[in-house]
């Protein structure tokens, strides 16, 4: 670990400096107000209700307050720690004591019986925060590895079997894949009044042609025989963010078991896509079959193609090429997922917006021919209103999922993932340097572009924007919290998530030069981490405040301030799990410091050419650093393990 001391002067701490740390202190009292108003004496949440039956909903509640931990780990007050704690083990003893229509409860052995991955893949957020924040919690240890082993070859779940290398169900969890039955509404809301539209028409070669046939509650009963017949059974590709939970497990222990799962789980479904033609299919019978259960068809299956279409089907391949690179280093892995967005981009259709811009409308489904009259906003539609259907392809629209593209650049760092990103801009809408003061989903997503303009020079006031905006968002919710009198209007699976004041994405892209973790199940992917060298905890310490300036190939550039009134230390972790290493360091100041070559210039942070993991810096109050680093990224082995956990200092 190499060390340096900060001798240049902050006497007037920029203003992000100022709105980061303010930030943090207003998030860490804006959650007391909200566990106070919201949870009950011991942080329970007040749903489900005693006498509800059903398995949906879990993974909502705990939506309410998967961020803290990270909050936490990025250098917030412990008591969003002690929070979140408090509220996970009350959501797990009311969701152990809550039914399901299949004779156990809706949590089985602290995890979700039985449930798909778009959802458990949100509800386990909580889980791999807590690895950041608290990876010396003996009960956060223990549920990691506990979770993987569900899906372990030799699991009694049942749900992996390792010579097909299929996951057996699209529907799994800590009971297996067989309590999977769409009949039994509680289970599945997925009747006729489920927004088929809006989603699409999976089944057009059966007796459905259009998406009003599954909207009439006569068609019902066949409806779900028809989901029982063919998304009952099975793996899909939602079923790779299963890789978060086994890199989960690996990063607090360094079993190769976990890694080697990955990369084997990953190949299956590589080999599935070559198979194919080079399209990922959406569904894979138990045999390994593609089309097993669709007659043959490669699209069709459950979160398919044909149902919400690249949304769903994106996810899986991008979480899981993201972990194997974390595990492996080889960035080859990237080609799964680029090869799938190159897809959609070559059957693209360019459209102009003005005499400068056009946007590609690329297609986000796969389907049967046959009437695509339905509401389907924003997308290139025939002259009478039918949605344009055009060799297979449909809903051609502007690249609507950014963390995809976006995820490929951060990982690869290669020039042409970043033009690919520039590819898919939708110049008839996006605004690449604008912040609005509320995010546009659940997911705090919408201002992916508008970092990467600031990374590229473009918007300097970007982080006075994005702290302005974020501190609105959370005002927001404190001005709701005094409507509603320290009581919720309305208690359903939701009101935690629509009412919890924390935000973090803001705090992740300029702390950490991070993007928004995929929120259906992807992990942290970060430039650096910051710990507090003399409280010996994760995050910055009071007062300090970072800011990632520069994100390249080559590395980084990153400034900390001390806006406080103590000196303060901060050690600096190459990547989130210390997955990179440092390899020339090159500080403001201009006194030797201790590794520097002794004339104040570039410090070749390095033993050889083995560079170093972290560093570590020494704040005076009142100072500041500003870094320009070398990287090399994915070279060494991740895990959750502190700085201090090998070095002893």
């Amino acid at each position: 670990m190499r060390e340096f001391e900060a001798t240049a002067e902050a006497t007037r701490p920029p203003t992000w400096a100022h709105k980061q740390r303010a930030l943090f202190d207003l998030t860490a009292d804006a959650v007391d107000r909200f566990v106070d108003d919201y949870t009950g004496p011991d942080g329970e949440p007040f749903w489900p209700p005693d006498d509800h039956v059903g398995v949906d909903g879990f993974d909502d509640v705990v939506e309410g307050f998967y961020n803290w931990p990270l909050l936490y780990a990025m250098g917030g007050d412990e008591r969003l720690l002690d929070h979140a704690r408090r509220a996970y083990e009350a959501a797990l003893e009311r969701g152990a004591a809550t039914e399901t229509p299949f004779g156990h409860p809706m949590v089985v052995d602290e995890f979700e019986q039985c449930r798909d991955w778009f959802h458990l893949g949100e509800g386990n957020l909580y889980t791999y925060n807590m690895g950041l924040a608290a990876p010396d919690d003996d009960a956060v240890i223990d549920r990691a590895t506990k979770f993987a082993e569900f899906y372990t070859a030799d699991s009694e779940t049942g749900n992996y079997d390792a010579d097909e290398r299929v996951v057996r169900g699209p529907m799994n969890g800590s009971t297996g894949p067989e309590f999977c039955d769409f009949s039994a509404y509680e289970h599945h809301p997925y009747g006729a009044d489920y927004r088929w539209a809006r989603h699409g028409l999976p089944w057009r070669d059966l007796e459905f042609d259009e998406a009003a046939d599954l909207l009439d509650p006569a068609n019902e009963e066949r409806l779900f025989e028809v989901l029982n017949e063919r998304c009952a059974k099975g793996d899909i590709p939602l079923n790779l963010n299963i890789t978060s939970l086994m890199t989960n497990a690996y990063l607090h222990t360094g079993d190769d078991d976990y890694r080697e799962w990955v990369t084997d789980y990953l190949d299956a479904w590589r080999e599935r896509t070559a198979e194919n033609g080079g399209i990922i299919p959406d569904n894979v019978g138990r045999s390994g079959e593609i089309g097993e259960y669709t007659d043959g068809s490669w699209y069709g299956g459950y979160y398919g193609w044909s149902w919400g279409g690249w949304h769903y089907v994106g996810i899986g391949p991008t979480v899981a090429a993201e972990n194997a690179v974390l595990l492996e280093g080889d960035r080859e892995y990237l080609d799964f997922p680029r090869s799938q967005l190159d897809v959609l981009i070559e059957n693209g259709i360019e459209v102009a917006e003005d005499d400068v811009h056009s946007t590609l409308y690329i297609p986000h489904k796969y389907g049967d021919e046959g009437d695509y009259h339905y509401d389907a906003s924003g997308v290139l539609t025939e002259d009478d209103g039918e949605v344009l259907w055009r060799d297979g392809w449909y809903e051609f629209q502007p690249h609507t999922d950014d963390p995809y593209a976006v995820h490929l650049w951060y990982m690869s760092m290669r020039e042409e993932d970043r033009k690919r990103v520039r590819r898919l801009r939708d110049w008839g809408k996006q605004d690449w340097q604008r912040v609005d003061p509320r995010a546009k989903t659940k997911h705090d997503d919408g201002h992916e572009y508008a970092w990467l303009a600031y990374l590229d020079g473009e918007f300097p006031d970007y982080p006075d924007r994005i702290f302005d905006a974020t501190r609105e968002h959370v005002d927001e919710r404190l001005r709701l919290f005094d409507a509603e009198g320290n009581e919720p209007a309305t208690v359903d699976e939701d009101y935690l998530r629509d009412r919890n004041p924390a935000f973090h994405k803001a705090l992740l892209q300029l702390t950490m030069g991070a993007p928004q973790p995929v929120y259906y199940g992807g992990l942290v992917m970060a430039q650096v981490r910051h710990f507090d060298a003399r409280r010996e905890r994760p995050g910055l310490p009071t007062g300090v405040a970072a800011l990632v300036e520069s994100v390249t190939s080559d590395g980084l550039e990153l400034t900390l301030v001390n806006t406080g009134a103590r000196r303060e230390e901060v050690v600096v972790q190459a990547g989130a799990y210390g997955e990179h290493r440092f390899t020339t360091v090159e500080t403001d100041g201009t006194e030797p410091r201790v590794g520097d070559d002794g004339d104040g210039g570039t410090d070749s942070a390095s033993d050889g050419d083995e560079g170093t993991d972290a560093l570590r810096v020494r704040l005076p109050a009142g100072s500041r650093m500003s870094i320009r680093a070398g990287l090399d990224r994915f070279v060494d082995d991740p895990s959750y393990d502190h700085p201090w956990s090998e070095t002893g200092s």
